[in-house]
């Protein structure tokens, strides 16, 4: 049950992402956006997936365990995943040749829709277990 619904979460973020990126491409391909803007979009959509990937890992890590440890993963988690994030951002910002303002509007993007995401997960995972 809970592969399916991840399944499901994970196929509709990843549908938002190939509609975005073909809307990219459709921008690149009629020279709207240069490439600088295509390779700065797709560091931020690397970034966002990786941090989705980890909070699914550490969710799914203490869904079992006792309440302590599953505050422990998932706010802690969140905590050490906004420092990795903002240590990452700095490093692609500060040396990679990107475009800064393509990379930063990409980012918040891709990073607010995965977060309504994460919390409606969330939520109804909460509400399926307390029905249980």
């Amino acid at each position: 049950m809970k592969r399916k619904k991840l399944k499901k979460i994970v196929s509709y973020l990843s549908l938002i992402y190939v509609f975005v990126y073909s809307i990219f491409g459709i921008l690149f391909y009629f020279e709207i956006i240069d490439n600088l803007f295509l390779t700065s979009a797709f560091y931020a959509a690397i970034l966002n997936i990786s941090n989705f990937l980890i909070i699914i890992l550490l969710y799914y890590y203490s869904t079992e365990k006792s309440n302590s440890k599953f505050l422990i993963y998932n706010l802690g988690g969140m905590g050490a995943r906004l420092l990795i994030l903002l240590f990452t951002v700095f490093i692609f910002l500060k040396f990679l040749k990107i475009d800064k303002y393509a990379f930063i509007f990409t980012f918040f993007i891709f990073y607010f829709l995965q977060l309504i995401f994460e919390i409606g997960y969330f939520v109804k995972r909460a509400k399926n277990t307390g029905n249980d």
